[in-house]
């Protein structure tokens, strides 16, 4: 073909090759003068800054200036992306805000105006204090696949309308003050990768996840959710539901293999924890501050570098098979006996970093021999417990707190009310 066009060249004669290159000239010139932002656009920018304003060291706003008709907001207005859709300049990616960290960010609202932005693929604002509700308009913006609204004064509910983006890929509103329950339609997405909601007063239960078939990061950290622990797909890597008040057992996260992540931690919780649990490929696990109870039946050695089991009803003996984990909180609960052999020994060679055992009912640490020392960095608290600690043991702040239990504690565990922590 290259060659076809070639000879094509080379045959036509000098005043041929003019004409070509006059309409070669005339196609680029067509598309340079042409190349403007969609009306419709411009004016919802307009409309968009009208409402919000930078926060006093914030220059952001600076390059948007409306005045001359000439200046395409694509070329000069911060934040601002387009791309040609259909022979028109459409605005893509929309980021208000100055993106360097520490920016004092914006006030005021977002415009329902946000909502001609058709084509947008991308909308996010800077933490800040831009306040109000979050526009039902959203709900046009059919191509949206990033929404990223945190760390503002938002209020009011998540609206609904956001549910039928069908290429909605992330929603993150945490740090807001959003109210209301969570759409039930965002459960639904299949898109769906990462819901960060943390940090606002919602309420109700959470909803049901499992045909969230993509998502890999849900937080729902500090609300006020309540109900059970919901259906989840069994895909997600990173899970955190703390400080709510979530109640029942943990069955609902029974096979899902794929967590790096889970913090249930300062819920309502009960009954037994899942032996499976500790075989999941976890970095974290905390589920402190609930009301589980039993034993543990842990049958192969824990590998999760930090888990958190504290203030809770946990019963029986400490087990060996945590013994390898680098930093471990039991403390607050009703273990009793002596603590196996292995935790010495890991304190010693530093396999073991932290370990809190405080406010059990614990007789002590075999094989520690009296003087024995741990490493610089070897944390361990064993205070009120029912036998002395090693006197190399660092604890929180004990207000007081006896170093032993009173020994009629000691004779009946079972009956004894669990202290606050030493």
């Amino acid at each position: 073909m290259a060659r076809r066009i070639l000879g094509l060249w080379e045959s036509a004669t000098n005043s041929t090759r003019y004409c070509w290159w006059i309409l070669v000239i005339c196609l680029l010139l067509r598309t340079v003068l042409t190349r403007a932002l969609s009306s419709a656009d411009r004016e919802a920018l307009q409309e968009i800054r009208n409402n919000l304003d930078d926060l006093p060291g914030s220059s952001f706003f600076s390059s948007w200036t409306f005045s001359d008709s000439s200046v395409n907001p694509c070329d000069s207005f911060k934040g601002v992306q387009c791309f040609m859709v259909d022979g028109v300049e459409r605005v893509v990616v929309l980021n208000l805000g100055e993106p360097t960290a520490g920016s004092a960010g914006l006030k005021g609202i977002l415009s329902d105006a946000v909502g001609k932005l058709t084509a947008l693929a991308q909308l996010s604002i800077v933490p800040g204090s831009v306040s109000g509700s979050i526009p039902w308009s959203l709900g046009s913006l059919t191509e949206l696949q990033f929404l990223g609204l945190s760390g503002n004064k938002l209020a009011g509910s998540i609206p609904w309308q956001i549910s039928n983006l069908n290429k909605m890929q992330s929603v993150i509103l945490s740090g807001n003050e959003l109210t209301g329950s969570i759409p039930d339609g965002l459960g639904r997405k299949p898109s769906l990768v990462t819901l960060s909601l943390a940090n606002n007063k919602l309420s109700g239960n959470v909803p049901d996840f499992s045909a969230a078939k993509s998502l890999k990061h849900l937080d729902l950290t500090g609300n006020e959710l309540t109900g059970w622990l919901p259906l989840l797909s069994y895909g997600i890597n990173y899970l955190s539901l703390s400080r709510n008040r979530l109640n029942g057992g943990m069955d609902r996260i029974q096979g899902i293999r794929s967590l790096t992540y889970l913090d249930l931690s300062s819920n309502q919780l009960s009954g037994e924890l899942l032996p499976e649990v500790f075989s999941f490929p976890l970095e974290y696990l905390m589920l402190d501050q609930n009301k589980l109870s039993g034993v543990l039946h842990i049958p192969l050695p824990c590998k999760i570098p930090v888990v958190d089991l504290s203030y809770n009803s946990l019963s029986g003996l400490v087990p060996t098979a945590l013994a390898g984990v680098k930093t471990l909180y039991l403390n607050n609960n009703r273990f009793s006996g002596m603590v196996p052999p292995i935790y010495s020994f890991n304190l010693q060679i530093g396999v073991m970093e932290t370990l809190y055992l405080q406010n059990n009912y614990l007789i002590g640490l075999t094989n520690l021999l009296p003087g024995m020392s741990f490493p610089s960095d070897v944390t361990l608290c064993f205070q009120f417990n029912c036998g002395l600690p090693p006197l190399q043991s660092s604890c929180p702040n004990r207000d007081g707190r006896e170093n032993t239990r009173p020994i009629l504690d000691c004779l009946n565990p079972e009956i004894t009310h669990l202290g606050a922590q030493p």
